[in-house]
């Protein structure tokens, strides 16, 4: 299972902040809602030619009638004067361009219409607005480049035109200049290029600077000003990591992340005394980390990963206190050896650990279950050693635990159904071993479950039936056996089974086929489009970060796998059941290396059918005749069965070279109209795993028949006397 994570840092708590001076504002413009205002006739006349440019499909501007600017949606005006002072329609489903009428509105100091589908420019004239204090026109769709008008608003404080995908070009060179009262930039998700202008990392009153995903280069400069917020990440800087000096004290929310920033961590950034939030990952620092970088207890979230970093893991990250400390650290993806320091265990507030992909050895430290709060924890792609610590328990609150591709051993615990809450389970590639506990019955919140190459043994029992909303499942490559259960088919959100190479025996169960959505749904959300369609062991799972408060995450994750079963390799006989090939939404079908025999079902059920494999069986009869129907299909298999009959050329099988080979009694039109025989042997071909299994036994038979052969042969030489004679009078 491949694990991919987005870290989102914005907590709502920032955003309140960020708002309050216009709340406030509102607020002392509508003290008393209740009494009209009379709008002003000029201002009312801009605002009514605005509205007539633009889209309104839910009609939040139909209260604009009349004169009594307290009944007009998203409007403020002086009570003295009747002058629109503010205008704040974010989220109002409007769409179209701005009237340059706006413009007219010259009383203006907060205009917001962001969360909107605004086109076209940026007007000029908005350059005209001299009271503006606020312009905000994030996530629109305005395009081309900021108008070099907008320097003349001199008394502004808030620039916001993040969110509009196609506004960009060059980074204005006046944007450092312009106004010595701008307290906030946040130009993030445009297309803007070139390089930071130097005015901009003096501007004294600068608090907050958002420029992430853009198009910027250049080396990271250090800032001249006490910044909150500094966000340059998914961009194209290079060069080391200042220090930041200057805003030690103020310094909140750092992050540098996607860039190609190189070096080493510098020990000055622990001296970011209010720092909350620091995201330095995928870059491309390297060295050891310093014992003496240790930041202090507001820290909340750190993430280091995809980086170069190497050596030990550092023995403490952060000072920590009974209500303050790490809620996240993500390590993930460096070159980090050694074994899990137990100073991790004191960090008593963490929810989310992230040490996979490194050179850690060792065993899991058993005093991980002092860490309650943890809620997801990933070990993966490691070294790591011993048994999950049966502690582990105590993390009662774990929604996930990743412990994929390590040497990990021992049994199941039992005592894991404590974790109730759990919703992800994967513990694939080690070498654990046992039966699977019936106490897991316990773990019903379990939605994905990866127990695949283990040495797990015994038979499935119905424990598992009580994992409800189970969506993906793979016990494959393992040592269980024993009959398919009937409630094989009774998941009602399952996306993926994979049973393959066990030793499962008995018949494919005919159950309810029609209890699972995804399985019957052809209309469903693509698991992920057809050209990039992958089978199931390449099950990606995306784990997404939300900071909501000061100190509490929120996980999400997305499922991407294909729809489908895989029960190959095993001992199954008998024949296929005919639900298996009605269900509309199933992408992947794998029934190979079975003894299953009679006829294939019909396949024009299978619209979403994208990779079937059938070979290596003992299936009879003709090919069904609609498999030019399944338009998704890429991958097609049925070799290697004892099919018979005829198939047009017009069914589309040149498609699928080799899929019907060793089935000697099948005929295939060629393009010519003539009959052609599978050119194959009739023996069926060793698979690469049965050529990798018998080779050395094939090797070892050849030198055993040589030295017999040899033996014999010395000995029939010996027992001629003529001979004996000779070789003794030779040696005499």
């Amino acid at each position: 299972m491949e694990l991919k994570r987005d870290l989102n840092v914005h907590s709502c708590r920032a955003l309140k902040l960020q708002m309050l001076p216009l709340l406030l504002f509102l607020l002392l413009l509508c003290s008393n809602p209740s009494e009209s205002l009379e709008l002003n006739l000029e201002d009312k006349a801009s605002l009514l030619l605005f509205k007539s440019l633009v889209q309104d499909p839910t009609q939040k501007l139909s209260s604009w009638v009349g004169s009594n600017c307290t009944n007009w949606t998203g409007v403020a005006c002086n009570f003295q004067t009747g002058h629109v002072v503010s205008i704040n329609l974010t989220d109002t489903s409007l769409s179209g361009q701005v009237h340059p009428r706006l413009c007219k509105l010259s009383f203006l100091e907060f205009l917001v219409l962001s969360s909107n589908a605004f086109t076209g420019r940026i007007p000029t004239c908005f350059g005209g607005l001299s009271g503006l204090k606020t312009l905000d026109l994030s996530y629109n769709k305005f395009v081309g480049v900021v108008p070099d008008a907008i320097m003349k608003l001199r008394n502004l404080r808030e620039l916001i035109l993040k969110g509009n995908p196609e506004l960009g070009g060059v980074f204005p060179g006046w944007v450092g200049n312009f106004s010595m009262n701008l307290e906030k930039l946040d130009f993030s998700f445009n297309s803007f290029c070139g390089e930071i202008p130097e005015s901009l990392y003096y501007l004294k009153s600068l608090k907050h600077l958002d420029l992430e995903k853009n198009n910027l280069t250049g080396n990271v400069h250090d800032f001249y000003q006490s910044l909150l917020v500094l966000n340059l990440g998914s961009n194209r800087f290079s060069g080391t990591l200042p220090c930041f000096a200057a805003s030690a004290m103020s310094l909140t929310v750092l992050k540098l992340d996607n860039n190609s920033v190189v070096g080493g961590i510098p020990t000055c950034i622990a001296s970011l005394q209010a720092l909350t939030h620091l995201n330095l990952s995928h870059n491309h620092l390297n060295y050891e980390i310093s014992p003496r970088l240790v930041f202090f207890e507001k820290l909340l979230l750190l993430d280091l990963s995809f980086n170069d970093l190497s050596g030990p893991l550092p023995s403490k990250i952060a000072q920590t206190t009974e209500k303050a400390g790490l809620v996240l650290l993500d390590l993930s993806h460096n070159r980090f050896s050694g074994e899990i320091p137990l100073k991790i265990t004191e960090l008593k507030s963490l929810q989310a650990l992230f040490l996979s992909n490194n050179l850690l050895i060792g065993e899991i430290p058993a005093r991980i279950g002092n860490l309650t709060y943890l809620q997801v924890i990933d070990l993966s792609h490691n070294m790591l050693s011993g048994s999950i610590p049966l502690n582990i328990v105590g993390c009662f609150q774990l929604l996930a635990l990743i412990v994929n591709n390590n040497n990990l051993s021992g049994e199941i615990q039992p005592e894991l159904d404590a974790l109730d809450s759990l919703k992800i389970l994967d513990i694939s590639n080690n070498q654990i071993s046992g039966e699977i506990p019936l106490t897991l019955a316990g773990l019903k919140s379990l939605e994905i479950v990866d127990f695949s190459s283990n040495n797990l043994s015994g038979s499935l029992n119905d424990a598992i039936t009580k994992w409800t909303n189970l969506k993906y499942f793979s016990i494959a490559r393992n040592k269980l056996s024993g009959n398919l259960p009937n409630w094989l088919f009774s998941f009602q959100a399952i996306q993926m089974m994979d049973f393959s190479t066990n030793k499962f025996m008995g018949f494919i169960p005919d159950g309810n086929f029609n209890f699972s959505l995804n399985f019957n749904k052809s209309d469903i959300g693509r698991s992920m489009p057809a050209k990039s369609f992958v089978l199931p062991r390449s099950m990606v799972i995306r784990i997404s970060v939300t900071a909501i408060d000061t100190n509490e995450l929120s996980f999400n994750y997305q499922l991407f796998s294909a729809v489908g079963m895989d029960l190959s390799d095993n001992l199954l006989h008998g024949t296929i059941p005919k639900g298996l090939f009605q269900l509309q939404g199933l992408e992947y079908l794998n029934l190979s290396f079975n003894f299953l025999d009679g006829q294939v079902p019909g396949l024009y059920r299978l619209r979403s059918l994208r990779a079937l494999d059938l070979s290596h069986n003992s299936l009879t009869g003709q090919i069904p005749g609609n498999i030019s129907s399944l338009q998704e299909l890429t991958l097609l298999n049925l070799s290697y069965n004892s099919f018979s009959g005829f198939v047009p050329w017009k069914q589309g099988y040149q498609k699928f070279p080799g899929a019907f080979a060793g089935n000697p009694n099948l005929c295939l039109e060629s393009s010519h109209g003539e009959c052609n025989r599978t050119s194959l042997p009739l023996v069926p071909g060793k698979t690469l795993r049965e050529e990798m299994t018998e080779g050395p036994i094939s090797i070892w038979a050849f030198c055993l028949s040589f030295f017999v052969s040899f033996y014999l042969g010395v000995v029939a030489l010996f027992c001629s006397a003529r001979t004996r004679r000779y070789i003794l009078q030779t040696k005499v």
